[in-house]
């Protein structure tokens, strides 16, 4: 009986130690600055990058250069700090499918997921904490994730089937918190900057006709959106996981079908008839292509996904 609460005892620690954990890096990732390199390996390919990250007058700015390859830059700029993401969303217990508070979020993760500190290892000339994060079925990935004992930012990361492949590896090689406006500079005639834009912190989009009818558990929605040259986008989540939805109309030429995947990015395209009216339904996201392909397949129409549905009036009673 000792052995059994003892066993209960430690459980109940590395839980509280795990939820900490997964907090402090979501608002380490948001609030802290650093600049630093760092390496992406996928599918027998390696890419060196550097990120410089800066939070100003409550802002978050992002900077991320390609180091080998053509030359590439993606800018992010402007998003209020107080913006969570879906995943920190979901940790943080803002979906009512989620209780309200990070142990109960974390125990809805263990039911998907298995947790477990491994011993320390030393990155980038730092110490961090390693956490395994096994998935519990065949419908999401692993994770490992080595992170900072004193910033709580993640110095590596490496994803992983529910066999235990491993499909792309992130790792710093360096990491400086001292940051300054250097990295603003300019860069040459001929590099591709890209600079998406940050979604608002909050949206309420158009209904858009259409939902899943099927899922792997405990992922839930995490925003929605209707783009002019894109079409409907609606995203998800299980707080470690993250899969977009995009649905559009079919032009006259015959769209592709089928998957194609870097790293543990896959994304599965396919066909839907509805009213006589050809859909393609794309998935993308960090999920097993078995999962993409049945999200694909379960799309559900409830009206015309172009044209929003007419508001409805009551008939008007003919005179007695």
């Amino acid at each position: 009986m000792t052995s059994v609460l003892s066993s209960r005892v430690v459980a109940a620690q590395e839980s509280v130690v795990v939820s900490g954990l997964l907090s402090e890096m979501s608002r380490a990732l948001r609030e802290k600055d650093y600049r630093g390199l760092f390496t992406y390996e996928f599918g027998g390919a390696l890419q060196t990058l550097r990120v410089t990250h800066r939070v100003m007058d409550g802002e978050e700015y992002e900077n991320v250069e390609f180091l080998n390859g053509p030359s590439r830059r993606v800018e992010r700029n402007g998003r209020n700090v107080e913006c969570l993401s879906a995943a920190d969303q979901v940790l943080r217990g803002m979906f009512p499918a989620i209780d309200g508070n990070i142990a109960n979020n974390y125990k809805g993760l263990q039911q998907h997921y298995q947790f477990y500190i491994r011993d320390d290892e030393r990155i980038a000339g730092r110490l961090a904490t390693v956490l395994q994060i096994v998935p519990r079925d065949d419908y999401r990935y692993g994770y490992t994730l080595s992170i900072d004992k004193q910033t709580y930012l993640p110095l590596g990361s490496m994803t992983f089937t529910s066999r235990r492949k491993v499909l792309e590896r992130l790792q710093f090689a360096s990491l400086d918190l001292d940051v300054d406006d250097s990295w603003v500079g300019a860069v040459g005639a001929t590099s591709d900057i890209q600079r998406p834009e940050f979604e608002p912190c909050e949206s309420n989009p158009e209904p858009q006709g259409w939902s899943l009818g099927w899922m792997p558990a405990g992922f839930v929605p995490a925003g929605a959106s209707r783009l002019i040259d894109v079409g409907d986008v609606q995203l998800y989540t299980d707080g470690l996981s993250a899969f977009s939805v995009f649905l559009e109309p079919m032009g006259k030429n015959v769209a592709a079908q089928g998957k194609a995947q870097r790293g543990a990015t896959v994304a599965y395209m396919q066909q839907h008839v509805f009213n006589g009216k050809a859909y393609t339904v794309t998935v993308v996201g960090e999920i097993p292509a078995i999962t993409a392909q049945r999200i694909a397949g379960s799309l559900q129409f409830q009206f015309d996904p172009v044209q929003p549905p007419l508001p409805q009036t009551i008939p008007s009673q003919p005179p007695s």
